[in-house]
């Protein structure tokens, strides 16, 4: 058999480890828990699985590793060293026979042959001194470590936010379904009402095509409805990394809805991005201390042992080397000066980041307030308006079955009620989403 061609069982092969291999990762990014979903489940499944908080904790990790970098200047460093040469350069040689104690007056100092040697050493040097750098940087990457934390706290925190809003859209728009359904129902009974009083002749047609025609148009909402109810669905569903048609089957009793209260406090002082904008100007002050650092002397420690060995010679020998060595920068093209500019460039730049940041939390702050009073008085008044709405309807439908009132007036009332119901539902979900973001804005989970 050719060696470009392929068996079919070596391809099934293939297919299958691939198709394992997918479910495999597919399990690794968290398990999924069993319908009805709750709130705080959806919270617990974005938080471990979704792509903007993996991200945020890889990048914490970077800043984690640079700790251990920069906190690596602390402790001395060893080298091994080993190598085997063979030579006849005079001078070279000449510096192999002493190391090897090997040295005779027959040695031709002009022509000492072809000579070999096998070394070996272990040095260790240590920083005695480095000016601050060394603890410069230290404080610089801690205080980004500090930073890359917070940045986790607030990747988690925008998702909530975007999680709560995605599954106050699935029970919002369930809602409405349910409305329409509900009002649907009542259409239709009104429309068997109708039947029967025309066929007894006490109904005119047109009284019942009115009722046929809003019928029609409340089915033609249903659908719009339920595709909203969809397309809410899947909004969650890629937020939890789940595959569009996932079942999102949302518990009918959610304590987590009630559990959103509001901040005793409104402040933006715990707020992640606020802090890591601090933690980053804190970055930014030591890396000039640092570059400062390059202007002063470093003191270095040094020992090394090493161990030689000839074979044309037949000779061996040992030596060790030990000592302090000191360093002064005294010209360096205006290296270092240009290093500081730019560390003290980036402090500036991260002192308005925060200073610019500051405000627009504030902002936020502010009309998250405004947003949740709004929505607070706009659940009350939709409450309202659906009991009256509800008392309408009820006394309009005896009046219709007792022949007292018309159906393009019944329709109206039917139509009245569950423009309520809708109102009701999208209020309430306004207020919880509101009253979410309010938490968010304040830094408080959304959860308590």
């Amino acid at each position: 058999m050719g060696a470009g061609k392929r068996k079919p069982g070596r391809r099934r092969t293939v297919l299958v480890l691939l198709m394992l291999g997918h479910a495999l990762s597919g399990a690794e990014s968290g398990p999924v828990p069993e319908a009805p979903w709750t709130l705080e489940a959806a919270l617990e499944r974005a938080r471990a699985v979704h792509p903007d908080a993996e991200m945020a904790r890889a990048r914490l990790a970077q800043a984690e590793a640079r700790l251990a970098q920069a906190q690596a200047g602390n402790l001395p460093r060893v080298d091994l060293r080993a190598s085997y040469v063979q030579t006849t350069d005079p001078m070279q040689g000449f510096g192999i026979i002493l190391s090897q104690g090997t040295f005779d007056n027959t040695i031709d100092f002009n022509d000492p042959g072809q000579l070999d040697n096998l070394s070996g050493a272990v040095e260790g040097r240590f920083r005695l001194y480095a000016g601050g750098a060394r603890k410069a940087r230290i404080g610089a990457a801690e205080a980004a470590r500090a930073a890359g934390e917070d940045r986790v706290a607030a990747a988690e925190a925008a998702l909530a936010d975007a999680v709560v809003k995605a599954y106050f859209g699935i029970r919002q728009a369930d809602k409405v379904v349910e409305s329409l359904r509900s009002g649907l129902r009542v259409l239709e009974e009104n429309l068997r009402v109708s039947k029967a009083k025309e066929a007894a002749g006490e109904l005119i047609r047109t009284e019942r095509l009115n009722l046929e025609v809003q019928v029609a148009a409340m089915r033609r909402e249903l659908l719009s409805g339920e595709h909203r109810a969809r397309l809410a669905r899947h909004r969650l569903a890629f937020l939890l990394d789940l595959p569009p048609r996932a079942d999102l089957a949302l518990a009918d009793t959610d304590p987590g809805i009630k559990a959103i209260v509001p901040p005793g406090r409104l402040s933006i002082e715990n707020r992640a991005e606020l802090r890591a904008a601090r933690a980053a100007v804190e970055a930014a002050e030591d890396k000039v201390r640092a570059a400062q650092g390059g202007r002063l002397p470093t003191v270095d420690a040094f020992a090394n042992y090493k161990a030689n060995k000839g074979y044309r010679r037949d000779g061996d020998g040992t030596s060790w080397t030990a000592g302090v060595s000191v360093s002064l920068p005294v010209f360096d093209g205006q290296a270092t000066r240009s290093q500081i500019a730019e560390a003290r460039a980036g402090l500036r730049e991260a002192e308005e980041r925060l200073r610019r940041l500051r405000r627009s939390l504030e902002v936020d702050l502010e009309e998250a307030r405004l947003a949740h009073e709004l929505a607070v008085e706009q659940r009350e008044v939709a409450r309202r308006q659906q009991a009256q709405a509800r008392e309408a309807a009820e006394l309009s439908r005896e009046r219709f079955a007792a022949g007292t009132l018309l159906s393009t007036e019944l329709i109206g009332v039917e139509s009245r009620l569950v423009e309520a119901r809708t109102q009701l539902a999208l209020a309430t979900a306004r207020e919880r989403t509101a009253l979410a973001h309010l938490r968010r804005v304040t830094g408080l989970s959304i959860l308590p």
